[in-house]
Formats: C-alpha cells, structure tokens, sequence
C-alpha cells in the first residue's frame, strides 16, 4: 500500500557545540538536536525524544546498464568511509562511484543532502539509499506491519506523514519536479523504519511505476537528492510541515482548468455489459431489453424513437434538477464484457454501433438545444480486435496516450459539441497515469479554443491543475481532499452520489458543493435521491 501517492513550525537557526570526536548540533527544546560520533550520525533528538535507531547511511542496491541496454548489479560494500566533522557528510566509495550525505539541522527540520557520483563507464540505472532507520516513540496512527509509507513526486508532493501521539513528523522530498521514491517501506515493526530513497522503483510496488521513477546518472555524472524530515505537535497536520513543498509544487505546477458552472451533472446509461440483457438482435445490451431488435431495417425506426424518447425523459429529469448537462457513457453500447464494457471511443460508433451512429446526431441535439451541455465517457485504450476476443489495449508512450485522449474529444466535440468528459481507465487507483498526459491534452484543445471539463477515473494531487477528477459518495468521498486543496485551493471534483448515503453525509455534501464540487447523479429516471441531492444544492445556495 502506497500511503502518500496523491498527498508542514519557523525555524530557529541551530548552533554548533564540538566537543572531543563526537559532537552535538544543539538547539531549543523545540528545535532538532543532532549528535555525531566517528562514523556518522548518532543521535536525532526533538521534544526531548531519541528519534534515531540506526545512523548507518548505507547502499542497499544499484544497478548498472551497459551500452546493450542490459542492467546489472553492482557491488554494495564500500571501499572506503570517510566522515567530515565540520562539514557532518559522510562519504562512501564503491568500485562504480561514490554516495554522499550532509546533515543539517535548522529549527524543526532535519535536511539531508544526498549526492551520487557515477565513475563507471556504464549508466548507473537505479540507487536505492539506506539513510537511517528512524525510532518512533510509539506506533504511528494508521500504521500498520509491513505497509509502505512512501511517495513520488510524480504526480503529487512527496510528504509522508506520521502522528505518534506525542507529536507528528513528515519525511519530505523538497523537489517538486525529478522523480524520486522516498519514505518508509514496509517492515514487521510499526516504531522502528528504515527511511529510504531510490531513483528506481523498488521491485514490490506497483510496475506501473517504472516508466516513472526513472533517473538515471550517465558515466561520469553526479546527481543530489534532497530529503527533509519536520517535526511538530500532535496537531501538527501535513499541510503545516510541508507547507513551503505544496506552495512550491503549485508554483511549479499551476492550475489551469477553467469551469465556471458547477452545478451538478446527470449520468446516463444506454446499455449494459451482462449478457443476460444481450440478444442476437440486440448484441450490445440497448435499454437492458434482450428482446429490442436494433440491428434490422424493420427495428430501426422503432430503436430510434426509443433513444429519443430516453433523451426526452432525461431532459425533464435534469431540468427538474437545475442540472448543468449530462454525460452518457455508452454512446457505443456494451458489446463487450467486462473489462472492455465501455468502449470510450466516440469515433467508432459508426462501425460498432451504426443503429446509434444513425439517432445520435438527434440525441446530442435534443439536449443542445434546451441549453443542456453534453459529454460522453473516453478511454486512453485503443480498442484491438483479434481471432480470439475484443479488448482495451493499454498504451505506453505518453504521447501517444495524450494523442489518442486528444483524437476522441476533439471528435465529440466537433460531431456534437460534448465538453464533459469522464475518462475511464487512466491507470491504477494507486499509481495514475503521468498528470503531464492530461496537461498536454488540455493545453492543446484550449490551443484550439475549445473548452471542456475532463473528470478521469483516477487521479493524484497534479491531476487538479487540469481537470475535475471523479471519486464515489459510496466509496465514502464526500469532497477534494483537504491535501489538495492545501496545494490547490481552486480544486474541486465530480462525486458520483447513486447508491452512497447522501443524507447521513448532508452536511459535507453541501459544504462541498460550496467549496466547488459537482455532484452527479442518475439523470435518465426520477431516481428517490436526485430530490436528496437537489436539496444539497439548495441548502448550499445554488438553487
């Protein structure tokens, strides 16, 4: 488990006290106290507390790739260990380079300045770094044996925090911009973790992080890693540690997406997947009807008249609501089982659905023109037909992810004015598709002056500079999470409310809808929660 993929006291200026050869930056009572013997790093003192259970700054893999492209380990024990006292850096020589660390203590932090020196005539392809094993007064809340608190600062703010009871602290990355992994992974005991960082993914987390975490050092070349550990209160929360990282990171990053209704949102289904709903006249599921002929010359006025009078119903059903639009999501059918269900390519309903290619230029219009705005469901999958079965297949060049997102909206868009788009399947809940992907598609429809609001299905903290990612009230999300707003207080979300409990929530949902959020809903039948959720934007002012 990835605790902090999508996630800050003034400082007080330490003094030095050198006495024989170890040595002790002293400080206030609040303030981090640190000690050096011979070797190394001793003693992490704060509040009182011995935070240190091993000082050891230590080499735990790396990996060399030769002009073949082939990885291969190298050596992990040192040839040689120095340690400047005045300079508190330790240094460790291998027979492919060097590692470094300077400690520097000032006010609540602990500043660690790690450099990797690669000498070999090969790609040094990955490091991962010991650089203490840190000793929690008790058990952090949450945590629990073997789970892995770390984070990348692909996607959000590396600041993996811990509240001990007595007080709280986060490990942070305070680069913003290169990928790195860093954090505690997991081990038996909850008080006492190694902290590392590694320019690689680590092997036991997700795959989906390789093409991410990936920096490597050329022959010859140093690179430096930044690593800060802020101590608080028990109060203290991630956005007081780390507040200078999530400024920096909106700095970096800044937020572009512009939406200025937020009203709420009607989903509608025209299809389904199971095949108990399936015919041979009726193969992609239509109206949940197996006895619906929508293939034949003679069913098809009939299909028609029924996806018109759907439109019609719907209409009533989301102006009741004061609705902004709807979004449909199976503009193609469900022909297919799941995984594959919703197709998400608009361009293809010509030659996978051609009796809804024939109504769906009326359908658009209908809700056009009572002012309703539109949107459908896409995929970052291209649909791949084989002997043996149809399925989604997953790209891997982010350029051509963005490319293929890019092609099916600007057809919807064109074809039939949609600007909500809910993107299905962007990766893995933990580990989402590189945010930089939906910057890129934003940026180039904005380019050609169209305005759209994309919602994908997973998300981390960048995702919320470009778009209004999708979450469930059933899934217990009742609002943006307050780490992203600490780095965007703009942000909102698009929160699917069927089947959650709306009234037990009532209050979050409405200080949500203020905040910003847009709440969706069934839009196609006069469902008992739609008046639950039209009351929400009621009591938040908005009706």
């Amino acid at each position: 488990m990835l605790s902090s993929f999508g996630r800050n006291c003034p400082l007080v200026i330490a003094t030095l006290s050198l006495s024989g050869c170890a040595h002790t930056v002293a400080a206030q009572t609040n303030a981090v106290r640190l000690r050096f013997g011979g070797t190394g790093l001793a003693s992490i003192q704060y509040g009182g507390a011995e935070f240190l259970s091993n000082g050891d700054f230590s080499v735990q893999k790396v990996t060399l790739r030769d002009s073949a492209g082939h990885n291969a380990d190298a050596p992990t024990s040192p040839t040689n260990t120095t340690f400047d006292a005045a300079q508190h850096k330790i240094k460790r020589v291998y027979p492919w380079g060097a590692v470094s660390c300077i400690y520097a203590a000032s006010g609540n932090q602990l500043n660690l300045t790690i450099g990797v020196q690669n000498t070999s005539s090969q790609t040094l392809s990955g490091i991962w770094l010991q650089a203490m094993e840190v000793k929690f007064p008790q058990t952090p809340q949450g945590w629990a044996p073997n789970y892995i608190y770390m984070g990348t600062n692909v996607g959000s703010p590396t600041v993996n925090y811990a509240n001990y009871g007595t007080g709280a602290l986060v490990a942070c990355n305070t680069d913003v911009t290169r990928p790195l992994l860093s954090g505690f992974p997991g081990r038996p005991s909850t008080q006492v973790r190694p902290l590392w960082v590694c320019s690689s993914n680590i092997g036991w987390l997700s795959p989906m992080l390789d093409p991410y975490i990936n920096r490597p050092i050329a022959p010859g070349s140093y690179d430096t890693y930044t690593i800060s550990i802020r101590f608080g209160s028990p109060a203290a929360h991630e956005k007081e540690l780390a507040s200078d990282i999530y400024a920096k990171y909106a700095k970096t990053y800044p937020q572009t997406l512009q939406w200025t209704d937020h009203r709420s949102v009607g989903a509608l289904f025209l299809s389904t997947s199971d095949p108990a709903h399936h015919s041979a006249k009726n193969p992609r599921g239509w109206f949940l009807d197996p006895n619906l002929d929508a293939t034949s010359p003679a069913g098809a006025a009939a299909f028609k008249q029924k996806v018109l009078d759907y439109a019609d119903n719907s209409i009533k059903v989301l102006k009741g609501m004061n609705a902004q639009g709807m979004i449909t999501w199976d503009i193609e059918g469900q022909e297919y089982p799941h995984a594959t269900s919703y197709i998400g390519d608009p361009r293809l309903v010509k030659t996978l659905a051609p009796e809804m290619d024939a109504v769906a230029d009326a359908y658009f219009k209908k809700f056009k023109d009572t002012g309703l705005k539109t949107g459908l469901c896409v995929r970052p999958q291209q649909l791949l037909h084989t002997v043996e079965k149809t399925e989604q297949q997953d790209l891997t060049d982010p350029v051509a992810i963005a490319n293929l997102l890019y092609a099916k909206i600007a057809y919807a868009n064109k074809r039939w004015g949609c600007t909500m788009f809910y993107v299905d399947s962007n990766g893995d809940p933990n580990v989402p598709f590189d945010p930089a992907i939906f910057k890129s598609v934003a940026d180039k429809l904005a380019a050609n002056k169209v305005q759209v609001m994309l919602m994908p299905e997973h998300q981390s903290t960048r995702y919320y500079a470009y778009t209004a990612p999708y979450d469930e009230l059933r899934q217990n999300v009742t609002n943006t999470p307050d780490l992203v707003n600490a780095v965007y207080p703009q942000a909102f979300s698009m929160i699917y409310t069927a089947d959650g409990s709306i009234d037990a929530n009532h209050d979050k949902l409405v200080a949500a809808v203020k905040h910003g959020d847009i709440l969706l809903f069934r839009g196609w039948y006069d469902d008992p929660q739609n008046a639950q959720v039209k009351k929400i934007y009621t009591d938040a002012g908005m009706h």
